[in-house]
């Protein structure tokens, strides 16, 4: 996997956005999971994809936004008709907060897959707390994992992680 360092990245603000924009984009292009490509996913996303080193059709990409956050995608093409792709947010440490990364919070995220014809289901766990959402449209599902801003903006929630399936 390839990671850029830190310090080549001035904002993790702006970046994240752009990295969230770009997810919008390949969703918005993917009718089914064989639409995941390794090429195409690079290419919506503006990456590089590698290979894995054992040489399986597992493919990956990580770049640091700040000195606490970076992200990744994973994409799992071990058979074509359970491409398994995964994006998440990546923090140096348990407690940093997200708001640098919370400028397209999960409800502006979720607003936009709704408004690309996706239906919204939410996953609920022990008293009420959101766990993820499920966005289904015919031939795919994207699930979204929310996490709190920070311990003192814990209910405002931000985007951690989007799977498709």
């Amino acid at each position: 996997m390839t990671t850029a360092t830190p310090s080549a990245v001035a904002s993790s603000q702006p970046e994240a956005t752009a990295v969230l924009q770009r997810m919008l984009e390949l969703i918005q292009g993917t009718h089914a999971l064989a639409d995941l490509t390794p090429a195409r996913v690079g290419q919506v996303m503006g990456v590089s994809l590698e290979r894995a080193r054992d040489g399986s059709a597992r493919y990956g990409f990580g770049a640091a936004l700040d000195s606490s956050w970076s992200y990744t995608i994973e994409l799992d093409s071990t058979s074509p008709d359970a491409a398994k792709f995964a994006f998440n947010f990546m923090s140096s440490s348990a407690d940093a907060s997200m708001s640098p990364l919370c400028q397209m919070d999960f409800d502006a995220f979720s607003r936009r897959l709704e408004a690309l014809g996706f239906t919204r289901t939410p996953y609920n766990a022990e008293h009420g707390r959101l766990v993820k959402a499920w966005f289904d449209k015919p031939g795919l599902r994207v699930s979204v994992y929310p996490q709190g801003e920070s311990d003192e903006s814990a209910e405002h929630r931000c985007v951690r992680t989007v799977t498709m399936p």
